[in-house]
């Protein structure tokens, strides 16, 4: 008996493709490797099921739970599942008889399993040692692939019973992440645990100073520009949902740019209103800056360079988010944003005479500012 059907395995030095088999003896099959490098080579029965047993790897088990807020389904127990990527989801209330961390209203269980065929040498490799480490490539997918369709799942659940009020972010609590081979004795994923500081000044200082501008302000009709207030609202959002953060952040820069032109130059009110305006960028750069009659280190005052790249580019995924409803963000991304956004403010505010605001502009900023 033979046939043409091409095999693939992994060998040490690549895939070499096994193009044909024959059957030789009644002791088994022999493969004849078509590899340049194996010309004339061959492997039998037993060295065949040990290379297909090493390409095809080993099935393992993983499962993943969260505490997640804003559960308003009551005692409803909501299951689905991808058979492709082999992953069940189940919501739930949480239990009531749960101490740690405490019980708070509305609180549910969200958990998830998934079996994935792991290559060999992990599959051995976390049998012999206990360990498996969710830096691997594999495994840090399988917990994505289970984060991903939870959330899935809880915004399609919102979306169709119409609960509105959730917060965007659903996990309120960090989840245990384990594995198995065979789904019944389970052991913890290791190194799933990720730390970020986050380095802010503990007071702010309350000085004689600033006592006086707002004992003076307030009599008077001078408030916080709009879009310092809609930035607070993006920094505020940052925790819960990056997505939101962006776009309430490139908003606050256009409202408090459009702000700034209207309140210096009241005549084109009408056009900043009426008119669809062009990209943030184009209108930093068209602005009539030498109208304005200051000088910065005896220069025309300009949006400096650092401040614009990071707009350019905020635009761009707000564009991306609102448009066509996608956008990959990174929590730096959007922390480099807001700081941007903030620098832009602030310069805003010096120009029209608050020069106490150059004080919170970012270093990078000022640097940028000195150069150009």
């Amino acid at each position: 008996m033979s046939g043409g059907s091409a095999l693939v395995f992994l060998h040490k030095q690549g895939y070499i493709a096994l193009s044909c088999f024959v059957r030789l003896k009644p002791t088994g099959w022999c493969f004849r490797l078509s590899c340049p490098l194996h010309r004339g080579s061959s492997l039998r029965g037993a060295q065949c099921r040990a290379v297909a047993k090493r390409v095809k790897g080993h099935r393992m088990y993983f499962r993943v739970q969260y505490i997640i807020r804003d559960f308003k389904f009551g005692d409803a127990q909501i299951s689905v599942s991808d058979p492709a990527k082999q992953i069940d989801v189940l919501l739930s209330k949480r239990p009531g008889d749960e101490t740690s961390p405490p019980l708070e209203r509305n609180q549910g269980i969200a958990k998830a399993t998934c079996q994935r065929e792991l290559p060999t040498r992990h599959h051995d490799e976390a049998v012999s040692s206990g360990s498996l480490s969710i830096r691997k490539e594999i495994v840090s997918q399988v917990h994505h692939d289970m984060y991903e369709m939870i959330l899935h799942t809880i915004r399609l659940a919102r979306w169709r019973c119409n609960s509105t009020n959730g917060i965007p972010n659903p996990i309120q609590w960090g989840g245990e992440f384990d594995w198995s081979v065979d789904g019944v004795a389970w052991k913890r994923v290791a190194d799933n645990l990720h730390l970020k500081m986050v380095f802010s000044r503990p007071f702010i200082p309350w000085t004689n100073e600033t006592a006086e501008f707002v004992a003076a302000k307030v009599l008077g009709d001078l408030d916080e520009p709009l879009g310092h207030q809609l930035l607070r609202e993006a920094a505020a959002n940052r925790k819960d949902n990056l997505r939101s953060s962006l776009v309430l952040a490139v908003v606050a820069a256009e409202v408090g740019f459009k702000q700034f032109a209207s309140n210096t130059f009241p005549d084109t009110d009408w056009i900043l209103e009426k008119l669809p305006s062009p990209p943030l960028n184009t209108m930093l750069q068209v602005f009539p800056w030498p109208k304005l009659g200051v000088l910065i280190n005896g220069k025309v005052p300009s949006i400096p360079d650092s401040i614009q790249g990071v707009l350019k580019k905020a635009v761009t995924l707000r564009n991306q988010i609102v448009h066509l409803g996608v956008a990959n963000l990174e929590v730096e991304t959007v922390d480099s944003v807001i700081t941007a956004v903030r620098d832009l403010l602030y310069f805003l505010d010096a120009l029209r005479g608050q020069s106490w605001a150059g004080n919170y502009m970012s270093p990078d900023a000022l640097k940028s500012l000195a150069e150009s």
